[in-house]
């Protein structure tokens, strides 16, 4: 008994911070893939969605990622402005999504774009962002 009381505290030193991050990638993601698609414009079925260390920088965060491939009739400025108002919370729900846009080419009428929501977050003692 002496030694499973500290092994279950070391245990839930560590995933105590981990299922936070865990709740936190969860919520963005779903706040991400519920945010409406612009008029004329279907997702090709191309959701990703990734989580961890932040890739370029020092320190403990954790980089949340989420990213929609789109089929669109839209113009790129119309589909600038779209996503240019679109306020989704960020993975600790106290700021705001960066969202960033990446144009294929067109094919006659649609185009293609990537749409990604993305966002940082300390973390303390998630192994996975240190």
């Amino acid at each position: 008994m002496v030694v499973v009381v500290p092994l279950i505290g070391l245990f839930l030193l560590f995933k105590i911070p981990m299922w936070r991050d865990d709740a936190r990638f969860d919520g963005f993601r779903e706040r991400a893939l519920a945010y409406p698609l612009p008029p004329k414009t279907q997702s090709k079925g191309s959701d990703d969605a990734t989580f961890g260390k932040i890739s370029d920088g020092n320190g403990d965060y954790c980089e949340y990622r989420v990213q929609r491939v789109l089929q669109t009739r839209l113009s790129q400025g119309e589909i600038r402005t779209y996503y240019d108002k679109a306020r989704i919370s960020g993975a600790d729900t106290k700021g705001k999504a960066d969202v960033s846009l990446r144009f294929g080419d067109a094919t006659g009428d649609d185009m293609e774009v990537t749409v990604s929501f993305g966002d940082i977050s300390p973390s303390d003692w998630d192994f996975r962002c240190t």
